[in-house]
């Protein structure tokens, strides 16, 4: 799962971009009196959910290939079928990012699932004209370019080697063994996003007394469903 893996760690990537978009347009206005080491610690806790998010979107994937290397089907369609997962699920991610924007503009706080029940693209286009265009036009040009970004690595995957790669019937015993349970274990911690008894949960964005310096630290996804 090299691959996949390398392309979940590039959207990682992408989406502390978009924090670090949010952070310059609109938190640091609202952080100013936050220490360097608090704003740090905000960003490396923000890595951690952001990891979070593609640990869970990993974990179907994982089984899928392990059924493939197993039975040693590589049928071309369920490649095809990978990349539409992904490209949908990074769309989805932009938009949500993206609409998150200028909630966290106004009210210094990411939405959460009773704001996203009742949404409206018209409340997100309010919001829009009650900040700076300045704002709006370089929060709205950086997305384009991350979701096309992540959409270009997504298309450009090759996995034509992948039988030779992953498939559990090649190797020693031990080395069979580290290529199932050895990437589970990473996608399970991930999903965790932490080694301690319990999982990645909101205390863990508490790294100062300014609200908004927390709420920095989660994400869009996360933020959903609660």
């Amino acid at each position: 799962m090299v691959k996949l893996a390398k392309l979940s760690l590039a959207m990682v990537l992408f989406m502390s971009l978009f924090r670090l978009n949010l952070f310059f347009l609109s938190a640091f206005a609202k952080v100013e009196h936050a220490t360097f080491l608090e704003i740090v610690q905000s960003f490396v806790a923000g890595f951690r959910f952001d990891i979070l998010i593609f640990g869970f979107l990993l974990l179907p994937i994982y089984f899928v290939l392990m059924i493939q290397a197993i039975s040693e089907k590589w049928p071309n369609w369920i490649f095809v079928l990978y990349k539409i997962y992904f490209a949908i699920i990074w769309f989805i991610i932009c938009l949500m990012s993206f609409v998150d924007f200028f909630t966290y503009a106004h009210h210094g706080r990411r939405m959460r699932f009773a704001e996203y029940s009742s949404w409206t693209p018209d409340l997100t286009w309010e919001q829009m004209h009650a900040l700076q265009t300045n704002q709006v036009i370089f929060f709205t040009i950086s997305t384009v370019i991350l979701f096309s970004l992540g959409y270009m690595m997504i298309r450009g995957m090759q996995f034509g080697q992948w039988k030779d790669e992953y498939s559990p019937q090649k190797g020693s015993y031990g080395e069979m063994a580290l290529r199932i349970v050895l990437p589970l274990l990473l996608i399970v911690l991930a999903a965790r996003g932490t080694v301690e008894p319990h999982h990645l949960a909101l205390e863990h964005s508490q790294v100062s007394n300014i609200p908004a310096l927390n709420e920095m630290a989660l994400n869009a996804v996360w933020c959903f469903d609660k």
